[in-house]
């Protein structure tokens, strides 16, 4: 059978593990178009340096290009803003498509994908890859026929670390609970799949971290997320109704895995593929064979939930930050306090149309801009940096910016 042609949307740092992966797969992969309006240069730096012969790869400036070529198959790593639109355009080109998390950034907009690939009777997948992680479901099969009363779940990002051989800093252009939720919904989905998260509280905490507590069932759940942690984290915690507890860290990926208090072998990985890589690996399979992909639990329509989830976190921590930031403010903090620049730069950079900023410098100017836009945003009378203009209107048609009006005149 040969290898499939597939193009893969996105030039950013997700987009090019997503290289690194489709490039040890070359049994499956013949050749890869890579679209990227912006990092043609990168890529082709990328690819010289990092990547081996098989399969090609031909970087590619827009995504019609690569229709244009009649790819077998799709994988979209572009911003998660991006993701509705692209998976839309490969939909209408009847492309398979996988589209990394999120799907999309609104309940509507996921749902309006879902029905056209069922239209056009085209797979459309979401890169939910922990749905399928072998690790996990190892730690969850040893639990198994043991109620789960209570679920805590901590995901922790440092604001720069290196993850697949590159340097990663926390993405700020797009918003954190776009970014985290998804995976912390296929955990909860992974341990009860028979009712999805009913959202209680939403709490902010130091640093940009997030408290959320749910009802999963019978359960009740906390979930703590952030990206400006010492260090990364991963950790499940189970409260079972027979007074047991089943702890699963996987910060370092298979994990350390406790039961009642007692360490136990964690999952033998045995020569397998990662989680994402088996991901790619499966939607290709899938493709390459023609199989219904009816029965994959990443079929988009059995992922809305982790969209309904995101939106409903998400539209909470806008008002509860803005509430944090105008508190912080009136007992004397400044903008440059830590948790104030945090609460405001993460709910402000994914509103802006901008790339990445991809070193700690850009970072630092970028926040310089964000901060000095609502600081004038008070001053209305005169702006004479030319730069803020544009954020300003941003920010003044954001709800960020709505609540933090209201918390302020309250």
């Amino acid at each position: 059978m040969s290898g499939l042609t597939v193009a893969l949307v996105g030039g950013g740092r997700w987009g090019r593990t997503h290289a690194s992966i489709l490039a040890q797969l070359s049994d499956r992969v013949g050749c890869v178009l890579w679209v990227s309006r912006h990092n043609g240069e990168a890529l082709n730096a990328f690819l010289a340096d990092r990547i081996g012969v098989p399969p090609r790869f031909t970087p590619l400036p827009s995504l019609d290009a690569a229709l244009a070529l009649r790819p077998d198959a799709a994988i979209v790593a572009t911003p998660a803003a991006d993701h509705a639109g692209t998976a839309e355009s490969l939909l209408r080109g009847d492309v398979p498509t996988l589209v990394e998390k999120p799907l999309a950034l609104s309940v509507d907009s996921a749902r309006r994908l879902v029905d056209l690939a069922a239209e056009r009777n085209i797979p459309l997948l979401v890169g939910l890859h922990l749905l399928s992680a072998p690790f996990l479901r190892h730690f969850l099969g040893l639990c198994a026929g043991r109620e789960v009363a209570a679920i805590e779940l901590e995901w922790l990002d440092a604001e720069q670390e290196m993850r697949h051989g590159m340097a990663k800093l926390s993405n700020v252009t797009t918003h954190k609970v776009d970014e985290i939720i998804p995976h912390l919904w296929s955990m909860l989905h992974l341990i009860d799949d028979s009712a999805e998260p009913q959202l209680r509280e939403v709490k902010p905490l130091p640093r940009g971290a997030v408290e959320v507590a749910l009802g999963l069932g019978q359960s009740l759940a906390v979930l703590r997320f952030g990206r400006r942690a010492v260090a990364r984290k991963r950790l499940i915690r189970l409260e079972l109704r027979d007074g047991g507890r089943a702890e699963l860290d996987f910060t370092i990926e298979p994990g350390q895995i406790f039961i009642d208090g007692v360490e136990l072998p964690g999952f033998d990985v045995g020569g397998r593929l990662g989680p994402l890589a088996t991901e790619l690996a499966g939607f290709l399979d899938l493709v390459r064979a023609g199989r219904d992909f009816s029965s994959s639990p990443q079929l988009a329509s059995r992922c809305i939930g982790a969209v309904e989830l995101a939106e409903a976190v998400r539209i909470r921590l806008i008002a509860e930050e803005a509430k944090a930031v105008s508190a912080r403010l009136a007992r004397g903090g400044t903008m440059r306090d830590p948790d104030v620049l945090a609460w405001i730069i993460d709910n402000v950079a994914p509103l802006l149309d901008i790339q990445e900023p991809r070193t700690s410098d850009l970072r630092r100017e970028l926040a310089d801009v964000i901060v000095g836009a609502v600081e004038a945003v008070d001053l209305t009378a005169h702006i004479h940096d030319d730069r803020l203009r544009p954020v300003i209107a941003t920010i003044q048609q954001s709800d960020f910016f709505a609540h933090l009006t209201l918390s302020r005149l309250a």
